[in-house]
């Protein structure tokens, strides 16, 4: 086996694979790349991480080799990086997106400078490829600091649409999950068609929902619960989900939870969403009359921090499907094209 020419760039010095490894007390962004590089040295078949999204208990996902490798090599080949290309790590390794950035540059022998996770990050300039989230690209550029980079990665939530611009040229929004070891398509900014990304071949189901064919992941169909309009086996626009998951800057909501506890509170109640510039969604609670909206806060007065819906709204009816059940796309169309029905809780 050849000698792995990977570099990770950390207090402005330079490191191996191994020389990192063994480092000594370091800090824990330091220390989740580091448990991310004894995997890709050692011969585990498998890695284990838990997701972070849900409002429940994190779930625990196994991930083979064979495909967080393939996921890393068609993403070093649709971007064309090549031994000695630069890249940053500004997301936590211990999550899939900051896992695959290190697993991309040990395997594409890239140099990989190691940046703090934050919210504003410090990001090195003239680097060949950064991955970060829609909100860290976003309070960058609201703090006046562009990143000056060939290939910007968004992903992990929705973006903004007052940023999502052909303007920002070199920048693409990946589709993916965890379960794809992150990405499958991409989009350039400005665009509506997401491409698919080394083997990855699409389909849809009756519901228009679509289905993943990705054999360099080893997955034969990985059917999504996402709506889409497929253009043909390689592209497709993306329309909204069907399950009702609400991603608000990665944290992912099921609004079934909070409407089942309104529910045996007597309470009338939708989860919904609308756009946020930095965390791409927010949750909006629907109500049918401002008597519910005491109840309802006496009701959910358990539930904490980010998953608590800040905003509500009243509609005078429920917008239904053929088949009776709530059209909670267009519930969302009602709350984009009515701004001035939204009040904060």
């Amino acid at each position: 086996m050849s000698e792995n020419k990977s570099l990770f760039v950390w207090n402005n010095r330079s490191y191996s694979a191994t020389e990192l490894v063994d480092l000594q007390e370091v800090p824990e962004h330091i220390a989740t790349v580091q448990s991310a590089l004894r995997f890709c040295l050692s011969q585990d078949s498998e890695w284990t991480l838990q997701t972070s999204g849900s409002t429940g208990a994190p779930k625990t996902l196994a991930l083979s080799r064979a495909m967080i490798y393939g996921s890393a090599r068609a993403t070093l080949d649709a971007f064309e990086l090549v031994p000695g290309s630069t890249a940053a790590l500004v997301l936590p390794a211990k999550y899939i997106g900051g896992f695959m950035m290190v697993v991309r540059a040990f395997i594409g022998q890239l140099t990989l400078h190691l940046c703090e996770p934050r919210a504003l990050p410090e990001v090195p300039e003239g680097l060949d490829f950064v991955s970060m989230t829609p909100a860290q690209f976003i309070a960058l550029q609201e703090a006046g600091k562009p990143l000056k980079v060939k290939t910007l990665l968004l992903g992990g939530s929705a973006l903004a649409s007052r940023f999502d611009s052909a303007s920002y040229q070199g920048v693409y929004l990946g589709y993916g999950m965890t379960e794809t070891a992150s990405h499958i398509a991409l989009r350039s900014l400005g665009s509506t068609v997401y491409k698919a990304v080394g083997a990855t071949e699409f389909s849809v189901n009756t519901d228009s929902c679509l289905c993943i064919s990705a054999p360099h992941l080893g997955i034969a169909q990985l059917q999504t619960q996402d709506r889409v309009r497929l253009l043909d086996k390689k592209r497709f626009h993306y329309e909204g989900r069907l399950d009702h998951v609400i991603n608000s800057g990665g944290i992912k909501l099921h609004p079934e939870k909070f409407e089942s506890v309104c529910d045996a509170h007597g309470i009338q109640a939708v989860m919904s969403a609308r756009e946020h510039e930095r965390y791409g969604q927010v949750p909006v609670m629907v109500l049918r009359a401002m008597d519910d909206v005491k109840a309802f806060k006496k009701a959910l007065r358990h539930w904490e921090g980010t998953a608590m819906p800040k905003e509500a709204c009243i509609v005078p009816e429920w917008p239904l499907l053929e088949n009776g059940k709530l059209d909670r796309l267009k519930l969302q169309s009602f709350i984009k094209s009515h701004p001035d029905r939204l009040f904060p809780l």
